[in-house]
């Protein structure tokens, strides 16, 4: 994400679930497949998958999240 690597050599994968990004601070999302992709490291032998967000300017503003047992609510 953004030039860092999230791989963990822990299990050889990536932990998603706690790669927590709201979709509206996404800039966009870059999948660079097949073998091209190991210019990137040794363990990019399927493909590369490169996430980058918005510059903090342009994220600037107020977010809520609030939830409850029934469900989440977010403006």
């Amino acid at each position: 994400m953004d030039g860092r690597s999230v791989y963990s050599p822990l299990f050889s994968g990536v932990f998603w679930d706690v790669q927590d990004y709201p979709l509206m601070d996404l800039d966009r999302i870059e999948v660079i497949s097949g073998p091209g992709g190991t210019l990137w490291g040794s363990n990019a032998v399927n493909g590369v998958i490169n996430i980058i967000s918005k510059s903090a300017k342009e994220t600037q503003g107020f977010y809520y999240e609030g939830g409850t047992g029934f469900g989440t609510s977010k403006f």
